[in-house]
């Protein structure tokens, strides 16, 4: 995956783990497993917009907390 998958994946962790959120905690919120909460994590798959819109609801930051101010290519 890319830069920007990294980036976006630790901001993931990064606030799961300020919530006090396990891995399985947002996989259920999200319909997922807790291995796919990782690898969104790790950046190793991307993540998919709607889910993107999901986590910003469930961890209450806007969307573009995710990204970064200057692209990544």
């Amino acid at each position: 995956m890319t830069r920007l998958d990294r980036h976006v994946g630790r901001r993931i962790r990064g606030k799961r783990r300020a919530l006090g959120l396990t891995a399985d905690d947002l996989a259920k919120s999200l319909g997922v497993d807790a291995a796919t909460v990782k690898a969104y994590e790790r950046g190793s798959e991307r993540v998919p917009s709607e889910h993107l819109v999901r986590l910003s609801e469930i961890m209450d930051v806007a969307l573009s907390y995710f990204f970064p101010v200057a692209s990544c290519p």
